[in-house]
This record gives C-alpha cells, structure tokens and sequence, in this order.
C-alpha cells in the first residue's frame, strides 16, 4: 500500500471522530443554540468570517506558490471567492456590532445656540 491511500484511509477513519468533537466543542460553545440578542448574533458571525479566513487564505496562497496545475483553477477561484463573500460577511457585522454597541448620541443643545 503507498502512503497517498494510506493516508487517505486514516483521513477517512480519523474524519468522523475529528466532526464529532467539532460538534461538541460547538454546542458547548453555545453555537448551535438560538442567538439570545442581536450582539450574539453578529459575534457568530465575525467568528465564522474569521475560521474561513484561517481555512481558505492557506489554501489559496499554497495554490499560488505551488502554481495551480491547470485543473485546479476552479478550485483556487473557488477559494478566492469564498474567502472573498467570507471575509464580506465578517466586516458587514463587525460594523453593524460596532453600530448596536455604539450608537448615535446626539449632542446637548447648550443655551447659547439659541439665542
């Protein structure tokens, strides 16, 4: 047996075990549970902007290195546009928490202004 299936029939072993701690390590996170307010939910979703980032910019800088064979164009492309929409979704609620968290006090009048 060469090493490319041998490592690909431990990946296949190993990849159930690895889903089910991710599950766990999820819930107890509260992940799966509903957002209790807003704030949660955009945190969700910069943390989920933020895993992608560590998932695909790899992907797609060690594509680059390496010079995509030509079938794996589609792939890097992919991955471009993923980590593209991903890293969208992040800034979209990082600013809309910067909003809740801080939001538009207007200034007092003071008494001079209105004479």
């Amino acid at each position: 047996m060469n090493p490319a299936v041998a490592t690909m029939l431990l990946a296949l072993a190993v990849a159930p075990a690895i889903a089910y701690l991710v599950y766990r390590l999820a819930r107890g996170l509260g992940f799966l549970d509903p957002p209790v307010d807003e704030q949660h939910e955009h945190r969700r979703a910069i943390i989920v902007a933020l895993y992608a980032l560590l998932v695909f910019l790899p992907v797609l800088l060690q594509g680059f290195e390496k010079r995509w064979p030509l079938a794996w164009v589609l792939f890097g492309i992919a991955s471009g546009a993923a980590l593209v929409v991903f890293a969208a979704v992040g800034i979209r609620a990082a600013i809309a928490l910067w909003k809740l968290r801080h939001p538009d006090i207007p200034e007092p009048r003071s008494e001079t202004e209105d004479l």
